[in-house]
């Protein structure tokens, strides 16, 4: 019984740990810098974070830019979010959020990507403006053709 509680001990905090690391950490406007372009992130509507399978959590200052890393590396990834345009305080899901991409919703890196959580949430941001809505598997696509990332 001993040597269970022991066990129980050692492994505990290791399964609480790795349970925590499937969350997004809160965003620091100002103060986080994206992992792929380097710029401090000044716009929390447009941020994003991928949570590897090892449990580090890496932050983008614009969907682009999270997506091109995701593409990059999507076997290390065990989870992607990006933050709800219309609640930024809401990260979701990147695999199921709805994005928009208009040139009058402007973005930090200029591709003009917003996330939303639901089909008709990004078709009423769309209302009366140019651009499209795209699901997560056209966005990937669409960034693998569009954007070119500087090593």
């Amino acid at each position: 019984m001993r040597f269970l509680l022991r066990v129980l001990w050692v492994f505990l905090p290791l399964l609480l740990f790795s349970c925590a690391t499937d969350k997004p950490q809160p965003i620091k406007v100002g103060e986080d810098v994206c992992e792929q372009c380097k710029m401090v992130i000044a716009d929390k509507r447009f941020a994003s974070e991928v949570i590897t399978k090892k449990g580090k959590v890496y932050k983008f200052d614009a969907i682009e830019c999270m997506v091109g890393y995701y593409n990059e590396n999507e076997e290390e990834i065990k989870r992607a979010y990006v933050i709800n345009f219309l609640n930024p305080e809401e990260f979701l899901p990147a695999q199921s959020a709805y994005y928009v991409r208009s040139p009058q919703i402007r973005s930090p890196m200029g591709m003009n990507l917003s996330a939303y959580r639901s089909r008709e949430d990004a078709q009423k941001a769309l209302q009366g403006k140019e651009g499209e809505i795209l699901d997560w598997q056209a966005l990937r696509e669409f960034i693998k053709r569009e954007y070119r990332f500087s090593h």
